[in-house]
């Protein structure tokens, strides 16, 4: 399994690995974020933690440049009499603004993108499991039919296994490279079948039993994912129906009422807001709903 990528960082990443050579402020950033090593190589990223708040400056400066000079032509072009020098100020801490937004969110991604590897470790889980036990059942070693599971099509799981083969290849005992799976990854239902067979294997339980009620966990769970976003998209549709239908034309009404008593009148601008805000607002609930589904059996 390649190593994530953060979506929003300008930088490729060999060139942002030889800036964070140069250009140290990772080295002097990084006590500020002492967890962020960690959660690099939770989500396989061939970055040090240094280079990588080096690139995030860097690349949180290119984002605040770029609203500058959208701020300062759009600030201009707003205040005709006035000169560009007057927009300078105001241009400049939005540009400020936006390099310490962009800043923050490329420092925070890595976790959210280690919450999403969890995710989608819990999603392929089950079938890794069920291939498992299976395996064991019909005789297969522990390692064996963990070999099988790394050799197949099972996203994260696959990587993880992989992982766990190559350390018991290199001569750690079987035990304790299940044990150092456990304690790296976020996935709880993994944390939980890795310790259960950990379990098995010391106490020379049956391997298939220790795995069945995981597997069984992970399958109500899944279940339970389902149900819950399907009770949520009942209320988001509601919401979305009244942004793409009701909102613009109620909005239209109450501004010809209000034009009525206030003589402000409904002009292009302001229907043209009206359906831009109403636009905005679909796209982020489009946006929230793909992003909230759940990534259940391929999805």
């Amino acid at each position: 399994m390649a190593s994530e990528k953060i979506p929003f960082m300008l930088l490729p990443e060999n060139f942002a690995k030889r800036a964070g050579r140069r250009f140290r402020a990772g080295v002097f950033l990084l006590p500020l974020f002492p967890q962020l090593k960690s959660t690099l190589q939770k989500i396989r990223a061939d970055i040090e933690p240094d280079s990588y708040l080096s690139a995030s400056v860097l690349s949180s400066l290119i984002y605040g440049i770029l609203f500058f000079i959208v701020s300062m032509a759009a600030l201009s072009l707003r205040a005709q009499a006035a000169g560009p020098a007057d927009s300078i100020p105001t241009a400049a801490g939005l540009g400020l603004m936006f390099w310490a937004l962009f800043f923050i969110l490329h420092i925070y991604y890595p976790t959210i993108l280690m919450k999403k590897i969890a995710a989608k470790e819990n999603k392929d889980l089950l079938f890794a499991l069920r291939e498992v036990i299976i395996d064991v059942d019909g005789g297969v070693p522990l390692f064996d039919a963990m070999k099988n599971v790394s050799h197949a099509d099972y996203g994260y799981i696959s990587a993880d296994f992989e992982w766990v083969v190559r350390q018991i290849e290199s001569g750690i005992p079987e035990r304790e490279a299940i044990k150092q799976l456990a304690l790296k990854t976020e996935s709880e239902f993994l944390k939980r079948a890795a310790w259960q067979m950990v379990n098995a294997l010391e106490s020379g339980a049956k391997m298939s039993d220790a795995l069945e009620g995981i597997a069984g966990a992970v399958e109500n769970y899944l279940f339970r994912e389902i149900k819950n976003y399907s009770t949520n998209l009942n209320f988001l549709l509601l919401i979305y129906m009244l942004a793409g239908v009701v909102a613009p034309s109620l909005g239209i009404t109450f501004m010809i009422l209000l034009s009525a008593f206030s003589g402000l009148g409904v002009t292009m601008e302001n229907v043209a807001m009206l359906i831009f805000g109403a636009s905005v607002l679909q796209i982020i609930l489009i946006g929230y709903m793909a992003s909230t589904r759940p990534e259940l059996f391929g999805g």
